[in-house]
């Protein structure tokens, strides 16, 4: 099984690609499993000639399309820029693998939700209170309505350690703690955050049983973002009062957040046999990791 990963110098796309060493934990064993991207082709996603170009030169099985615009407020700024590279970009994907015969895993979020009465499921009704959200709804929309055997996997708040990635939800947090900087962090946010790793064998997974449709995936665990960098604080034995409750409003962000979201997991847990990771397990998994250990040399889970 091959699989050509977009965005393969992003935070989840990294993560997939170091993957590539465990794909017997997903049953690959039986169909190798090989994983590829910028380190292979480097591609203009945007330039359809260029991209079926590379697909060609590849033969993937598998495209896991992570390459995005995820900064919601760039987004809300830049409604071309957030068109261009949220829903063009995914046409020109899906077009390509229409042609090719290349099956899809398309990454979407919870931004397609509201946030007033999470968690969701795949059958709740879609309500996005952003540009980029909205946007990442028309994407899964024409996903599914192609003819590309596709996943449409959404997923939130993705935290964990990969090198050479910029801070993430976990990493700030721990970063500015560890320097003694007080933290303001929103408590009226609420969802389950997702261990990246956690998220890149749950694709590979799902790729390994060829797997057809919409899917959510989620950390074991519902908090809010105040919550969750108390508990960080508590797991590393560092200040929990140097964090500080602020609401989102006080924020004043340009786009508008889902407060009270995350993200259902029954179907996944039943595809899987398994359940995604909680929050306290995916820091611990985290933390074992040899490069977490080289970045944070001082801290360990209490």
């Amino acid at each position: 099984m091959k699989i050509l990963v977009t965005g393969a110098t992003g935070f989840l796309g990294r993560s997939l690609m170091r993957q590539r060493h465990t794909a017997e934990l997903v049953g690959c064993s039986r169909s190798p499993c090989e994983l590829f991207g910028p380190s292979y082709v480097q591609v203009d996603l945007t330039d359809g000639e260029a991209l079926s170009n590379a697909f060609a030169s590849l033969d993937p099985d598998w495209v896991v399309h992570t390459a995005a615009l995820t900064d919601v407020d760039r987004c809300e700024n830049d409604p071309s820029e957030n068109r261009r590279l949220n829903l063009e970009m995914v046409a020109k994907v899906v077009e390509v693998c229409a042609s090719q015969g290349i099956r899809l895993v398309h990454v979407s979020t919870d931004y397609v939700f509201d946030g007033g009465n999470g968690p969701y499921g795949e059958v709740d009704p879609p309500n996005p209170l952003s540009c980029y959200g909205r946007t990442k709804l028309d994407s899964e929309q024409l996903v599914l309505n192609s003819t590309v055997p596709a996943i449409v996997l959404r997923t939130l708040w993705l935290y964990g350690y990969i090198p050479h990635t910029r801070p993430n939800l976990v990493t700030w947090p721990l970063t500015a703690l560890q320097e003694g900087k007080e933290l303001k962090i929103v408590d009226d946010q609420r969802g389950n955050p997702t261990l990246v790793d956690d998220l890149a064998l749950a694709i590979l997974e799902l790729c390994s049983q060829d797997y057809r449709g919409l899917i959510h995936m989620g950390g074991g665990t519902i908090l809010t973002r105040y919550e969750m960098v108390l508990q960080l604080a508590r797991r590393f034995g560092l200040s929990k009062d140097l964090v500080q409750p602020i609401s989102t409003e006080e924020l004043d962000q340009k786009a508008s957040r889902p407060l009270q979201s995350g993200l259902k997991t029954e179907r996944l847990t039943a595809a899987l046999g398994r359940a995604p990771l909680g929050f306290e397990d995916g820091i611990t998994r985290m933390a074992e990791l040899d490069d977490f250990k080289r970045a944070f040399p001082n801290l360990r889970v209490k």
